[in-house]
């Protein structure tokens, strides 16, 4: 396996002007590409973290992020309010799958760009409530916060209506790359269950990244079929949550849109949009109430559970850790999971690997089955801070801050040797670590940020 040489450490006033620098030289005129070559165009979830970053020095750039997201943003039809997880604003032939491949062309009915028919974790209300909580600029807020706004109600809204429709309280992804985790240890079980496609097609992301660090063939050939279901169902909602041979109860998503309906609710609130906000609540109070379902007494934490056979997919990744940042921990449990997350620290130099170092499925250097990814540890720090777990979030902190100083901006790191994997130059690694020095520049502690 070769990994990438790691560089000398970088000071912190040296990592900040490269964390400004990776975010302009990847802005592609209003939106942020996550790096170049390898990822062209504007990601969903990368989107909202990205947006943290432009916020500590370029207010307006920072809602500009969200604004050239909704331009992608599904406006009528059965799936009205899909804020898919790539939008393709304009070509680029360096990555597989492209804008050719979906189904999902400019029509000026549906859509006004070229996606994809998937979505990603929605973590984009929280994002702005935290922009809120930085000092963002009267002015420039009035004249953002309104429209982005209405249109995450729509996608919420969406959310529940396509991905719950028989409103369990536990929404469902249709397919890997929803999860934002694609090739995670935890999609083994149901993606087996899922048709290798036979069709011919070309990877590009082999010419960017070496191989050993990427998703298998196998994978692709698998999450290539789920995406030509999708269209062969003319991407019908129902159809989707009835037929689809892949079905998840992601604990990922689950967490990410219930934290994330709780600050959209309390930005409605704010705008006078009561309905909205009436409606975020109790979903998420029903979130609340089938969280239980997804506990693993085996394993310690939450998990996310196939929901076509209702079984439970036991493999130990961060994901479950996100339910203190969705603020659905069970109190009965807390002790249990924090004792679990204990334990995995204590099993790698760096943390928080995307799945437990002592798992027969770890894979340190492969993209989701085990490397670092620092957007989800600063949420899981960020919710255990919230939790008054201060120290456990310190501890998530410090890792991040060395892996940083160690290696710079990756898109994802080695748990045992630090080393930076995956595309270089990454935007939301960028964004990630601005954020958290605006923190501590201005003496704040995650937890200090208003509850939303």
């Amino acid at each position: 396996m070769n990994l990438p040489a790691v560089s000398k450490e970088h000071s912190a006033e040296e990592l900040t002007a490269l964390a400004k620098q990776t975010l302009v030289a990847n802005d592609r005129g209003g939106y942020t590409v996550p790096t170049a070559g390898l990822y062209p165009f504007q990601w969903n979830w990368d989107a909202g973290v990205t947006a943290l970053g432009w916020m500590t020095f370029d207010q307006q750039r920072a809602w500009d992020e969200f604004h050239s997201l909704l331009r992608g943003q599904w406006q009528s039809g059965a799936q009205e309010g899909l804020i898919p997880h790539i939008i393709f604003h304009q070509n680029a032939d360096s990555y597989f799958p492209g804008p050719d491949q979906w189904g999902c062309e400019a029509d000026g009915s549906v859509r006004n760009i070229p996606t994809t028919s998937i979505c990603q974790p929605p973590l984009h209300a929280t994002m702005i409530r935290a922009m809120l909580d930085m000092g963002a600029d009267p002015a420039i807020t009035e004249k953002n916060l309104k429209p982005i706004v209405q249109g995450l109600v729509k996608h919420h809204r969406w959310w529940y209506r396509c991905r719950d429709p028989f409103d369990t309280g536990l929404v469902f992804s249709s397919h890997p790359w929803e999860s934002g985790m694609d090739n995670s240890p935890a999609w083994d079980a149901p993606l087996a269950n899922v048709p290798r496609t036979t069709r011919a097609y070309t990877r590009k992301d082999l010419g960017h990244v070496d191989s050993s660090m990427r998703p298998t063939q196998e994978f692709y050939d698998r999450v290539v079929y789920l995406m030509d279901f999708n269209r062969s169902v003319a991407f019908d909602p129902i159809r989707i949550a009835k037929e689809s041979p892949y079905r998840v109860n992601d604990i990922c998503i689950i967490s990410i849109l219930n934290r994330a309906s709780h600050s959209l609710a309390g930005l409605c609130d704010q705008l006078g949009l009561m309905d909205a906000a009436i409606f975020l609540r109790a979903r998420c109070a029903m979130t609340a109430a089938a969280i239980s379902q997804l506990w693993s007494e085996k394993l310690g934490q939450y998990v996310s559970r196939n929901a076509i056979t209702g079984e439970l997919l036991q493999a130990p990744t961060h994901a479950g850790f996100l339910t203190w940042y969705g603020r659905l921990v069970e109190p009965s449990r807390d002790a249990q999971q924090q004792a679990t997350l204990l334990a995995w620290l204590s099993e790698t130099p760096y943390a928080l690997p995307s799945t437990r170092s002592s798992y027969p499925g770890f894979e340190p250097a492969r993209y989701w089955r085990g490397p670092i990814w620092q957007h989800l540890t600063t949420l899981i720090a960020e919710g255990l801070d919230r939790c008054g777990h201060t120290e456990l979030g310190k501890r998530l902190h410090q890792s991040t801050a060395a892996l940083f100083a160690k290696s710079g901006f990756y898109e994802y790191y080695h748990p045992l040797t630090g080393a930076g994997l995956g595309g270089g130059s990454f935007s939301w690694t960028a964004a990630t670590y601005l954020f958290w020095n605006y923190l501590h520049d201005h003496q704040l502690h995650l937890q200090d940020l208003r509850a939303a």
